[in-house]
């Protein structure tokens, strides 16, 4: 599901307009990174949670040219989901495999 589609969506059940969605949605991803940049663990209940973590600098070895390469440290988001939202992906009959 892409943005435009999941705003649609939630404007439609909710019954709020387009614009007033679209912009929670600005407000929660504009939020997750700012805490994600002050390395704050953000948990939503039912839903996951987002930690942050620092990858450290690393050498490696381009495969076609063997060169060495130092790739740089960087921050990498982790998500979490929680027991709620992986126990409904697991007894969703689309996913049995077999049947």
């Amino acid at each position: 599901m892409d943005n435009k589609t999941l705003i649609d969506r939630i404007a439609a059940e909710r019954g709020m307009k387009r614009e007033e969605v679209q912009d929670m949605l600005n407000a929660f991803y504009g939020l997750t990174a700012e805490c994600c940049l002050a390395m704050d663990t953000i948990i939503i209940p039912g839903f996951g949670q987002f930690e942050p973590k620092k990858r450290k600098e690393r050498l490696t070895v381009h495969p076609s040219s063997g060169k060495r390469l130092l790739v740089p440290p960087k921050l990498v988001v982790n998500f979490k989901p929680s027991a709620v939202i992986k126990n409904s992906c697991q007894d969703s009959p689309e996913l049995r495999l077999g049947e």
